[in-house]
């Protein structure tokens, strides 16, 4: 069956995994993804990064509202994510911009490669990264490039990655990484 968004694809990625996993929803936004760790990785822990102080705290009502306390809500850049974790099976990333807000403020290539670069330090074996990159807005094709050419780059013998993207669709879909540490 072919997945359609997404959303589905990342649904199917989380029923396969253990209930354990310490996570890393590496760009908040509203805190949906990160709801979405909660309620999955219930014995496990979620460690969510933003740098607008807004996606903080309306994640922070969200998760209080839902009872969750095994997480940590962390104001600073993803690319800085190494400063706060050491280790993580999962990690998340939604690139762009924080959805009803100022399109200025959003991720971009530089900090975006330094996150990846943290994330595969912190990744533990058999740990995964899964990337939607979001492409459109101002930046966002420059950012995709070196997305690309950075999971692209890793080694086949340390690292198995999947790229998926829609090419028939309308509005520019976004591209979804998904890559697995192994050795």
């Amino acid at each position: 069956m072919i997945y359609y968004n997404f959303k589905q694809m990342q649904d199917r990625l989380l029923e396969s995994l253990r209930d354990d996993l310490i996570c890393v929803d590496a760009t908040i936004g509203n805190g949906h993804d990160t709801l979405k760790l909660l309620k999955k990785f219930k014995n496990g822990f979620v460690y969510g990064f933003d740098i607008q102080e807004i996606a903080i705290k309306n994640t922070e009502k969200l998760l209080r509202e839902n009872n969750f306390s095994n997480y940590k809500l962390i104001l600073d850049g993803h690319e800085k994510m190494d400063n706060y974790i050491k280790k993580a099976d999962l990690i998340m990333f939604n690139t762009g911009y924080l959805p009803k807000s100022d399109k200025k403020i959003k991720t971009n290539k530089e900090t975006t490669l330094k996150a990846l670069e943290k994330s595969i330090s912190i990744l533990n074996n058999n740990g995964i990264i899964f990337f939607v990159q979001y492409v459109g807005h101002e930046g966002s094709f420059e950012e995709a490039q070196v997305v690309d050419e950075f999971f692209k780059s890793l080694n086949q013998k340390n690292y198995r990655v999947i790229k998926t993207q829609f090419f028939n669709q309308i509005n520019n879909p976004p591209i979804i990484y998904i890559g697995e540490k192994y050795e």
